[in-house]
């Protein structure tokens, strides 16, 4: 039996048409309802196009106009946005939920407290047998980031921390990038995002994002570190030690207990540790292990906090310790497979 109902159709071209411009109506709509333009319209007034156009979808840390279009757009800066936007990497600020509140109130703090825990270090050993997969290769290994950027050292400064700004870790990090990649070939990203400021609070989900970003930029890092400096010290003694007739900071490893990767990091942090002390005995104060936290660990098995020195101690003491830890991280990854 033949059907009757009859279905009218406009032609394919006016149908595709007609699609397209309520389609770019809603755009138009909604970006009006959600006050778009007026976000928008400030940043694009200030854009050369045609210097934006050359360089089209190239994003250059130097260019404040283009930092700005991506805080527009994305709601933070990404390292290379055009390889992430590709990856679909990208992380919503408001559903970053990977650290409780009282953790936070923790790690707030938790740079000048820690523990011991002998039960912690109980299966590291089996761990550290295992260890061992990385080589040298002329790409991307060492990523170095901070989640406290202000942090300096008093007795160069004035102040114990730079608000707003990079301070003193930050300069014995470029010391050790530099020697890394100079003494070892061993090529090295340092990222100077500022994570604690304004919020301090905030500094771990903030370097959070910035580390997740970083890894999926360069896959083949194989050593991730956030690096800091101890405080809460009367002497600087207890952060200080003579090599080779010179003062260096002691270097203070910190690991966080409460994720899956624990144990992988507690042995790379033993590795160094005991590297150290093959080359330059004294060097390491110690590993500390925080039972409660994460320290941001959880995304690499190869991650830990470096402590240099306290804030007592100098800026010239901080960057000779790096350039030992230069020797100490080299020697380690040469070892590793």
């Amino acid at each position: 039996m033949k059907r009757k109902t009859m279905v009218i159709t406009p032609k394919r071209d006016s149908l595709k048409l007609c699609l397209l411009g309520a389609f770019l109506a809603m755009l138009l709509f909604f970006g009006w309802q959600s006050g778009f333009f007026s976000k928008i319209s400030p940043v694009l007034e200030r854009l050369q196009y045609d210097e934006l156009l050359s360089k089209a979808v190239f994003w250059q840390e130097d260019e404040e106009d283009e930092q700005d279009l991506w805080d527009v757009f994305l709601g933070y800066n990404p390292t290379k946005p055009d390889e992430q936007l590709v990856a679909n990497i990208y992380l919503d600020r408001e559903n970053i939920d990977l650290t409780s509140r009282s953790q936070m109130v923790y790690q707030e703090v938790a740079e000048e407290y820690y523990w011991d825990s002998t039960e912690a270090l109980s299966s590291w050993d089996e761990m550290k047998k295992k260890f061992g997969q990385v080589h040298l290769s002329d790409e991307v290994q060492v990523l170095i980031y901070h989640t406290h950027n202000a942090e300096t050292y008093n007795p160069t400064y004035g102040v114990s921390k730079q608000e707003g700004q990079n301070g003193g870790v930050v300069t014995a990090s470029d010391v050790l990038t530099e020697a890394l990649e100079r003494k070892y070939g061993i090529r090295t990203v340092h990222n100077k995002t500022l994570h604690d400021y304004p919020n301090w609070s905030y500094s771990y989900n903030n370097s959070l994002k910035t580390i997740n970003s970083l890894l999926n930029s360069y896959p083949t890092a194989k050593v991730v570190f956030d690096i800091h400096r101890d405080a809460g010290y009367t002497s600087k003694d207890p952060t200080t030690v003579i090599i080779n007739g010179k003062a260096a900071c002691k270097i203070l490893l910190v690991v966080g207990a409460n994720h899956d990767n624990y144990q992988s990091n507690l042995a790379f942090a033993q590795a160094l540790e005991d590297e150290a002390e093959k080359l330059y005995p004294g060097l390491m104060k110690g590993i500390h292990i925080a039972q409660s936290s994460r320290y941001n660990q959880q995304v690499h098995e190869h991650s830990v906090i470096v402590e240099v020195g306290s804030d007592l101690n100098t800026q010239e003491e901080a960057n000779y310790a790096m350039e030992l830890f230069a020797d100490v991280c080299a020697g380690v990854m040469e070892n590793m497979g």
